[in-house]
């Protein structure tokens, strides 16, 4: 890990922590690490190193815990955190739809027009308007999880697995980064063999 990736976590920590402080009355700096999952060393270090650049301050020394508040510089600091934070994932989100619309341009190009998502979290959610915006057509949603049945996303109610073949896809379209190779493993061959399977 390089200095700036160091850099971008403790304003990270500070954005959290700031935004802590400014909803609490009196907190002890234990409760803020419970809160946050955090090390009480850690909170610690991160409130001296605030109130040393005057982004909080103490407002009654002999009340415990202390009743922190944000100073207008520190309303400021936050509000800085704050842009720079969302420009962050921002620019995260851009590049994971650049790289689900390359990866549904290489099915269009193989000839698949039907798809179905495998996988009804947030990979999905980015994947289904980029589908539909290079004219692909989504028959259908499914995922294993069955609290997740009979809800709508975008056009598509989501379905068991099961009900792949009679949604009669071109391709199964794997939405999910993190369980990949899990939702590989499920697929019976019978699928795999008559379906183009591919990950996002």
């Amino acid at each position: 890990m390089n200095a700036g990736d160091y850099r971008l976590r403790g304003e990270l920590r500070n954005l959290v922590l700031l935004d802590e402080l400014e909803g609490s009355s009196n907190v002890s700096q234990r409760d803020l690490a419970n809160r946050l999952g955090l090390a009480v060393s850690l909170v610690n270090r991160q409130v001296r190193s605030l109130k040393e650049n005057g982004y909080i301050q103490v407002v009654d020394q002999g009340v415990r815990p202390f009743a922190y508040r944000l100073t207008a510089d520190g309303r400021r600091y936050r509000r800085r955190l704050s842009h720079e934070h969302y420009r962050s994932v921002l620019g995260s989100l851009r590049q994971v739809q650049e790289r689900i619309r390359n990866r549904l341009r290489e099915l269009e190009k193989r000839g698949v027009d039907q798809i179905v998502f495998y996988g009804a979290g947030e990979v999905m959610e980015v994947a289904y308007p980029l589908a539909k915006a290079i004219g692909m057509r989504v028959v259908g949603v499914v995922d294993d999880d069955p609290s997740k049945h009979g809800q709508t996303r975008g056009e598509a109610v989501i379905q068991s697995p099961a009900a792949i073949d009679d949604l009669a896809p071109d391709a199964i379209v794997i939405t999910s980064f993190r369980h990949a190779a899990e939702i590989q493993s499920k697929i019976p061959p019978a699928l795999r063999s008559s379906l183009l399977v591919f990950e996002v």
